[in-house]
């Protein structure tokens, strides 16, 4: 009976220690071990640190100075009289000019978007879009031959 105690007690002893012990794993078993693999790097892929509007100024080919010229020359030849009416005359002219070129380039002018993108293998990449609807500062993205795709 002493024998059988005895036995039974050793069995319960290395049960416990068995328990107790570290499992292995399926992969230390078979001889690969992925926990000092680091993660594969994405090399197209980044965060966007900025999108800047840029306005490109359109041409002038002078046809909206010289409307201008002649409306202003007109409408300042309308007020007054005299040597006044003649100032009144050149002013409108001149300012008619600048306000006739400037509003010729304005309406040729056009806005494109500077994005600048922190890559996750560091540097960054500039990438102009023409129209940055859904896209803003910190959005994770992925960059394929200029092209932009939200993450």
């Amino acid at each position: 009976m002493r024998i059988l105690k005895l036995s039974l007690s050793a069995v319960l002893a290395l049960f416990i220690l068995g328990a107790c012990s570290p499992q292995e794993t399926a992969n230390a078993v078979n001889g690969a071990d992925n926990s000092s693999q680091p993660e594969p790097v994405c090399t197209s892929c980044g965060v966007i640190r900025a999108v800047n509007p840029i306005t490109q100024q359109g041409d002038s080919s002078g046809a909206g100075a010289v409307i201008g010229a002649i409306v202003g020359g007109v409408a300042g030849n309308q007020v007054g009289g005299g040597s006044g009416q003649d100032i009144a005359t050149a002013a409108g002219a001149v300012g008619g000019a600048f306000l006739g070129n400037t509003i010729e380039r304005n309406r040729g002018s056009s806005t494109y978007y500077e994005v600048v993108i922190d890559m996750e293998t560091g540097g960054q990449q500039v990438i102009n879009v023409p129209d940055a609807t859904g896209i803003s500062a910190g959005v994770p993205v992925r960059v394929q031959g200029g092209v932009i795709t939200i993450r």
